[in-house]
């Protein structure tokens, strides 16, 4: 019997997410990277919108790391999501997930060598260096316009960021989970999309993100979120939680 695909990006966050959560429920599937740009075609005959993660299991397809989330709720976590949780899971999947795009993108599509290396399918040394990915200008157009990538936008977004950043930092502070009992989708949803700014050695994006060197700007922004509590909560997440990582 043909196993179900999970079509992803490597270093996707929202990918992640929905990695994490079907392996957490034992849910065995096959997983099929994709590079950015050339997904499209691979993607259109199975989806409208050609943005990952997708799940596909014979004609079933179930698109969104939330969506994909909702699939093995039961197997993956203690206790079903409450509608507070639900609602937070939505909140920060934009102000933490979607806000984290615009801002990464903003800070690297300066630096075409850096879209290059992450846009492999498979991570290369660090010392080891490559070139632009093919119509990188086409590339760079989609993205800018996708994501907002404008400077009154990101400026905007990151503000956003740093809001929920603090508010988070303060209810992770008082609590070791969100719910205050068990690891649940809200703490995932938190970890997998900060995991790229944190890059736990468990987390899967790890080996791409670390064999480039990140802007001296991104760096500065990072450290000046004053949010070294919450990555540790990340990294812990990660290190106690994320155990069957494919």
């Amino acid at each position: 019997m043909t196993k179900p695909l999970l079509y992803i990006f490597p270093i996707s966050h929202f990918s992640e997410k929905a990695r994490w959560g079907l392996d957490l429920a034992s849910y065995d599937y096959e997983l099929k990277p994709l590079i950015p740009g050339t997904h499209v075609q691979i993607l259109k005959p199975i989806v409208s919108e050609a943005y990952v993660p997708v799940l596909q299991n014979g004609e079933t397809v179930i698109q969104g790391s939330g969506a994909i989330l909702d699939l093995v709720e039961r197997q993956a976590f203690a206790e079903p999501a409450t509608e507070e949780e639900k609602e937070w899971e939505n909140k920060i999947d934009t102000q933490i997930g979607k806000s984290l795009q615009t801002i990464l993108y903003s800070f690297i599509l300066e630096h075409p060598e850096i879209i290059g290396k992450l846009f492999q399918l498979t991570p290369l040394p660090k010392p080891v260096t490559v070139g632009p990915p093919e119509h990188f200008d086409l590339i760079s157009l989609v993205l800018r316009k996708r994501y907002k990538v404008t400077p009154k936008n990101t400026e905007a977004v990151k503000e956003v960021f740093r809001q929920s950043t603090d508010e988070l930092k303060k209810i992770y502070s008082e609590r070791k989970f969100f719910n205050g009992k068990s690891f649940g989708r809200v703490d995932l949803t938190v970890a997998s999309l900060l995991g790229n700014m944190v890059l736990p050695k468990e987390c899967p994006c790890t080996p791409w993100l670390s064999s480039v060197d990140m802007p001296q700007p991104f760096i500065d922004w990072k450290n000046s979120l004053g949010a070294e509590s919450l990555y540790q909560k990340v990294s812990d997440f990660y290190t106690e939680f994320r155990i069957q990582s494919k």
